[in-house]
């Protein structure tokens, strides 16, 4: 007896970091003696894939903080939204088990292509938007999303998982298989009963992949800035289609419904400004990272309204002015100033003179 090569040896186990999608599209193991999947080799296979989060959070967390940026950067605005219930996008994809599901390449984790979120779009403007008379959606099909001579007037991202994706196994019973499948070449009715769709069949159980929780990031961006107005009814007609439609396979099913998530993307909006911020404190000269502490500082206790004349305020401020007097010219006046408000806001003290005198060897 044949058997195949990886029969030889225990099966393979994905690792703690390795790509899912990878996984799933290209290690099937189910396969017998005979090259043929067993009865239960497919439901095992997707069981399997199901028990584990497809997804690295600090990769995940990374990419959408890279995309909110490009997006922010070209005049666009990102948006959260988290499934409802069951969502699975790629089901016609070839697989051993039949379904297959859109995979992203380098991320490994389920996702929308930004032509999936376009067409969503665009079939709620065309068909569902009852708000519309038909010249308003005559001009939005065109300027939105273009014609075959000319792009539309904006940018749909790929949605992309902000943190680990949920999976499940879920099933569809199809009775009437062989009608789908080779429906078109009956030739006698009568001699091939199992290819007639008929009430007498029974179903197929076939098993396969969905999303069962995940919380998606998703980005438009106008193509001009003309645009730049119309972008808030882009994301109403986007949420409005997420809610009432949904978005990839089985939606007639109640799957791919979704719903945003404002704290999920301010959330991400935050880390986006700290992330930014840590790159503007990197390229800022030791003196300018001294100055930011200090006036972060300051800040902080001018808004809780503290004015503790021996706090940590002043003494950052009176360390800075025994240390700037080394500094370039322009750090040395833009320190000398910072200081003024400060002790205008807290108080000169006793030391009013020595602080004064000091200020002004800074500016020379």
């Amino acid at each position: 007896m044949n058997w195949p090569l990886y029969r030889l040896e225990t099966a393979p186990i994905l690792g703690t970091e390795g790509n899912r999608g990878l996984w799933y599209n290209r290690f099937f193991n189910g396969y017998g003696a005979d090259w043929k999947i067993p009865e239960d080799g497919k439901r095992q296979w997707v069981s399997d894939n199901a028990r584990s989060a497809a997804g690295q959070r600090e990769v995940l967390q990374a990419q959408a903080l890279r995309q909110l940026a490009l997006v922010t950067a070209l005049g666009g605005r990102g948006a959260v939204f988290a499934t409802d219930w069951h969502f699975a996008s790629g089901l016609g994809l070839p697989h051993p088990v039949e379904n297959g599901l859109a995979w992203h390449h380098t991320l490994g984790v389920p996702y929308l292509a930004g032509s999936g979120v376009k067409g969503l779009v665009k079939a709620w403007v065309e068909v569902w938007d009852e708000s519309l008379n038909e010249p308003d959606k005559a001009r939005r099909l065109v300027d939105w999303f273009g014609t075959t001579e000319q792009a539309g007037g904006f940018r749909f991202f790929d949605a992309l998982p902000v943190e680990p994706v949920t999976l499940a196994a879920d099933v569809m019973t199809p009775h009437m298989a062989k009608w789908y499948e080779q429906g078109d070449k009956i030739e006698d009715e009568h001699r091939e009963p199992d290819k007639v769709p008929a009430d007498w069949h029974d179903p197929v159980p076939v098993p396969f992949l969905v999303v069962k929780n995940a919380k998606l990031l998703f980005g438009v961006a106008p193509r001009h800035p003309k645009f730049a107005e119309e972008l808030p009814q882009v994301f109403a007609a986007l949420r409005q289609a997420l809610d009432w439609l949904g978005a990839g396979a089985k939606t007639a099913a109640g799957y791919g419904r979704m719903v945003e998530d404002e704290g999920a993307a301010a959330s991400l909006r935050e880390k986006a400004e700290q992330a930014k911020e840590q790159e503007d404190d990197r390229k800022r000269s030791p003196e300018q990272r001294a100055l930011r502490v200090l006036q972060r500082r300051f800040e902080v206790d001018r808004e809780r309204g503290v004015r503790d004349v021996s706090g940590e305020l002043i003494n950052q401020t009176n360390q800075l002015l025994k240390d700037g007097l080394n500094w370039p010219a322009p750090d040395r006046a833009e320190l000398a100033a910072l200081a003024e408000t400060i002790y205008s806001y807290v108080g000169w003290g006793a030391k009013k003179k020595d602080r004064k005198e000091k200020i002004a060897a800074l500016r020379g």
